[in-house]
This record gives structure tokens, C-alpha cells and sequence, in this order.
């Protein structure tokens, strides 16, 4: 490895000791330290922060083509695996380029003439003082739905222990290929959340006058929605090659991040 793209939490000051870590096992061994002002030559992105801090980051890595590896200065740590515990052990792989990765699907989202990618999710979602919006949902050619409610989320499998899981979606491992759509708050008993295959384009069109209707892509990027408006989701051209834990496997991180454990029966 001879350069990382360093991307830190916004308003983060890094302690003494992780700085002096990152020039034990980086600079001193050769491997410069990239911003995002100077990407240019880099062979992987390095994460340090939150999960926010790799969703912002997982699009550019996606574009430079490079693999992703996220050290856990946030809460939560779905994305961000790599506990400060291990952080040594994972930064000395990765300066040597002995690292295991996963390949995440990703989303291409277009809206008009823009478009986005996606690690987590797309959303579409009511205004706070809103109406309840009515959603026609394609999959593929042909029409699927309907949805009145409060929103509709698209997530992919990396996803879908985020937004997806708390509106009540299920839980797809990571390399599952496949994609999940879940209403919020629907106004209909059978609209449930639904498992498509992962190739199948998704196009979502407004057809109610509600004013306030967001999308929402990964949490952070919003956009208003108009009347008739459509945007479509469809997976992006390759995955994002995310660099795993070095000693924990997805099933512990599920058990430990979900609080699941043995039964005390």
C-alpha cells in the first residue's frame, strides 16, 4: 500500500495516541496520507469516525474504485467495524495490503438530472407537518403498488440493519443479493416489506399533492420531491469493496451491536 485517503469525522480531534498509531503503522512504513483535497494515487479510503462518517465517505471510495475500511470513533459501529481494540492489528494489514474483504452492493439513484449512490438506503418520506403520501411503485417493466403512508425505503442488504430494520424490515446478510422495500407507517394491513432480487430497477412516482416530500439518501442527502415526480433506484454498476474486521466475524458484530446473546432458560 503506498497512499490511504484519510477521511475524519467532521469536529473530531484525534487523541495523541491514535495520531502516533497512524505514523507507527502508516507513515513509518512508507504510506502516505492522503485528504480528500489530494486524492489522487490513492489505493484505499481509511474511515475514522461513525457510521455517518462512512456513508459520506463509501460514494468516493466507490468512485476511485478502492477498498473501504472504517475504525469505530462513533456509537453505533455497523459500517465502522474495526474497534480501536484491533485498529492496530487492522492498520498493519492494511499497510501491507493483507486485508479480507466483502463486496457491498450499492445503489445508482436518479431524480430528474441528478444522481446519487447509496450504501444504505433511499427514502422517500412525508414532512413533519405533512400529509399521507401515495407512492406507485414499479419493479422492473412492470407495476407492483401503490404505498399510502408515511414514506417508502429502499435499502440494500448493508442497509438493512439501519432505517430498515427500525421501520420494521428484515434483516438481509450482506452478501445476500438482493434488495428490500418497506413502507412506513402504511395505511394498508397488507403492505408489508418486500425481498427483490437485487437487479431489479425500483421507480417510485409521487402521485399525491402533499407539500414536504424529502428524499433521503443514506441519511443525510435531501431533495424535494414534486408532485409526479419519479425517481428510480437501481443497483450500481460494481460493489463497493468494504475491508472487514480482523477478528470479528458479521454474525459477532449482529450479536454484539443488536444485543443478542445466549438464552438464560
Amino acid at each position: 500500500m503506498r497512499a490511504i485517503l484519510l477521511c475524519v469525522k467532521e469536529g473530531l480531534e484525534l487523541p495523541p495516541e491514535f495520531r502516533h498509531l497512524l505514523r507507527r503503522t502508516l507513515e513509518e512504513k512508507g504510506v502516505r496520507i492522503l485528504t480528500p483535497d489530494t486524492r489522487k494515487g490513492a489505493e484505499a479510503v481509511l474511515v475514522v469516525g461513525g457510521d455517518g462518517t462512512f456513508l459520506r465517505a463509501a460514494p468516493l471510495a466507490w468512485e476511485l474504485d478502492v477498498p473501504i475500511l472504517g475504525i469505530n470513533f462513533g456509537k453505533l459501529g455497523f459500517l465502522t467495524e474495526v474497534q480501536l481494540d484491533e485498529a492496530e492489528l487492522a492498520l498493519t494489514r492494511l499497510a501491507a495490503g493483507k486485508f479480507s474483504v466483502e463486496e457491498r452492493l450499492m445503489f445508482r439513484v436518479r431524480l430528474g438530472e441528478e444522481e446519487f449512490l447509496a450504501l444504505n438506503e433511499v427514502a422517500v418520506l412525508k414532512g413533519p407537518l405533512g400529509h399521507m403520501i401515495h407512492l406507485r411503485v414499479r419493479a422492473g417493466e412492470e407495476y407492483l403498488t401503490t404505498y399510502y403512508g408515511d414514506g417508502l425505503i429502499v435499502a440494500t442488504p448493508t442497509g438493512s440493519t439501519a432505517y430498515n430494520l427500525s421501520a420494521g424490515g428484515p434483516i438481509l446478510h450482506p452478501q445476500a443479493r438482493a434488495l428490500v422495500l418497506t413502507p412506513i407507517c402504511p395505511f394498508m394491513l397488507s403492505a408489508r416489506p418486500l425481498v427483490l432480487p437485487a437487479g431489479t430497477p425500483v421507480e417510485i412516482q409521487l402521485i399525491s399533492p402533499s407539500p414536504e416530500v424529502h428524499l433521503v439518501v443514506d441519511g443525510s442527502l435531501h431533495r424535494e420531491l414534486p408532485p409526479g415526480g419519479k425517481l428510480t433506484v437501481r443497483e450500481a454498476e460494481r460493489p463497493l469493496r468494504l475491508i472487514t474486521s480482523p477478528t470479528r466475524s458479521y454474525f459477532a458484530i449482529l450479536r454484539d451491536k443488536l444485543g443478542w446473546g445466549e438464552s438464560k432458560v
